[in-house]
């Protein structure tokens, strides 16, 4: 019988509540998403470079320790391994120099993160259908 390996997903934030939250909104849904949270770019960079498999979306915070997200999505373009890798900035800030710095480093898209719950769990389905992890 074939193992069936759900699509991943990486939460790059250093604020675990969201790390949390953003996970069980990913799992709540069917089929559920795996997600595997980390804390900052030098955690993301790392994991990448040892991985067998590339995550199918990043989610990542701008507002980070050692490495900031703004950092982690240049480097991150500056490997021709990972310059096609989705990542979509989810942070708390709407300003719009900072979209328009993170949409210039490469980002594909740019959310601020919802309020609510049931705001996320929204975000989440349009990630869904948007980067077609189901």
């Amino acid at each position: 019988m074939p193992s069936l390996i759900a699509p991943t997903v990486w939460v790059v934030d250093d604020d675990e509540d969201d790390q949390q939250f953003i996970r069980a909104a990913f799992q709540e849904e069917s089929p559920p998403i795996h997600v595997l949270s980390l804390s900052d770019g030098e955690e993301l960079l790392s994991k990448l470079s040892e991985c067998d498999e590339l995550p199918l979306l990043i989610l990542l915070d701008i507002n980070m320790p050692r490495k900031d997200g703004f950092e982690t999505l240049q480097e991150l373009r500056k490997v021709a391994a990972y310059a096609d890798l989705p990542v979509v900035m989810l942070t708390t800030s709407s300003e719009a120099n900072d979209i328009q710095r993170c949409m210039l480093l490469g980002a594909n898209y740019f959310l601020t993160k919802p309020l609510t719950y049931e705001q996320l769990r929204e975000m989440v389905q349009a990630l869904r259908e948007n980067w077609e992890l189901s």
